[in-house]
């Protein structure tokens, strides 16, 4: 140990000497040499996120029918931005839609009031469904133990306006490069869940360039 600590302390008086320092490698801090984003902020990473198709596909996997398939009076009912008659309301399937939620935190931030949003505009595009949206916390509770209906009472969600049991329910979860989204389709009567779509946003950081891939 003593030779090995007297060889370096020759090497280095060495080097001063000869008027050159030697090199001592380092570690990178730097997040982005792995690819990460780790220093991003959240809100930058959505901007640099095609969310509207991300949730266009979930909303595709989730639909029973779509408007290509339903008869002509639901499809134009589908395609068209004005108000449903009732006739058609009674045709069409209604899903309750909530405000998406953070599994860290419990609760809805902006970023899942955007994502509730988005999932109710491609639900209503791309599939024969009425939306009526609810509040998450009123009706669903998020905890360690997993997702749990409050309310089993069908009609203390129903109301007048909600013809059906089923409720659309989303969280996400960011974690240092990865958003990962989760959308559950529930009975409100029974608890079960019925279809589950993830999606799987890994974003890759390098400078100020950001681009992600979905799974």
């Amino acid at each position: 140990m003593k030779q090995k600590f007297l060889l370096l302390t020759i090497l280095f008086l060495t080097s001063i000497s000869n008027g050159c320092m030697l090199a001592i490698p380092t570690v990178s801090s730097n997040p982005y040499s792995s690819g990460g984003c780790y220093k991003q902020n959240f809100d930058n990473l959505l901007e640099h996120t095609e969310l509207k198709k991300v949730f266009t596909e979930i909303a595709q996997e989730l639909c029973v029918d779509s408007c290509n398939t339903c008869n002509d009076s639901v499809k134009s009912t589908c395609n068209s931005s004005k108000t449903s008659s009732p006739l058609d309301d009674v045709k069409r399937r209604t899903v309750l839609v909530t405000d998406f939620v953070d599994i860290q935190t419990f609760v809805p931030k902006q970023q899942g009031i955007l994502m509730g949003e988005l999932m109710r505009s491609s639900l209503n595009t791309n599939c024969c469904y009425r939306i009526v949206q609810a509040e998450f916390a009123k009706y669903f509770k998020l905890s360690e133990n997993g997702l749990v209906v409050l309310s089993r009472n069908t009609n203390e969600i129903k109301k007048n306006e909600y013809n059906e049991s089923d409720s659309i329910v989303g969280t996400y979860s960011v974690m240092n490069n990865k958003l990962i989204i989760f959308v559950r389709i529930i009975n409100t009567t029974t608890g079960k869940i019925s279809k589950m779509v993830t999606r799987e946003l890994t974003y890759n950081c390098s400078g100020d360039n950001i681009t992600y891939s979905v799974h």
